[in-house]
């Protein structure tokens, strides 16, 4: 068995999210979509779709966090309770490898979709958010 930082696969243990270039809380999970609005085009005399053609991009982000005492979410400025989502700036996500610092994704431009919260008796509470994003890519931060 290799050591982590020379094994091929990727790992949850290794993932740090940073927002803006600082790292921030401990994530249970993040996962981020993309849809091509994909619809297949027909012709007249067949039922069998002819090609498919995408029309669109739309890219998600969500992540889910667990609830840290002192902060939360909308504290970062990341979510909002309310009103404040219109004074919200865009941000990036970035998901680099802990032990490599090799980026594994940037999702950028991010906007505000959705956020909750749970709190269950006997439980740590929960955040979520969901945000749309402009862009992705594997590449090297903007610089800020």
């Amino acid at each position: 068995m290799s050591v982590v930082k020379d094994q091929p696969a990727h790992a949850g243990h290794t993932i740090r999210l940073k927002i803006k270039g600082a790292e921030v809380g401990r994530a249970q999970s993040i996962s981020g979509r993309r849809s091509f609005g994909t619809e297949n085009q027909y012709e007249i005399g067949s039922i069998m779709p002819q090609e498919s053609v995408a029309l669109r991009v739309e890219g998600t982000v969500t992540l889910e966090k667990y609830r840290i005492r002192k902060k939360s979410l909308a504290e970062l400025g990341l979510s909002s309770y309310g009103i404040g989502i219109l004074n919200m700036d865009v941000f990036d996500i970035e998901v680099t490898d802990k032990y490599t610092n090799d980026i594994v994704i940037v999702y950028r431009s991010c906007t505000l979709q959705e956020s909750s919260e749970t709190f269950t008796a006997g439980a740590m509470s929960g955040e979520n958010a969901t945000w749309t994003y402009l862009s992705a890519d594997y590449g090297k931060p903007e610089s800020a």
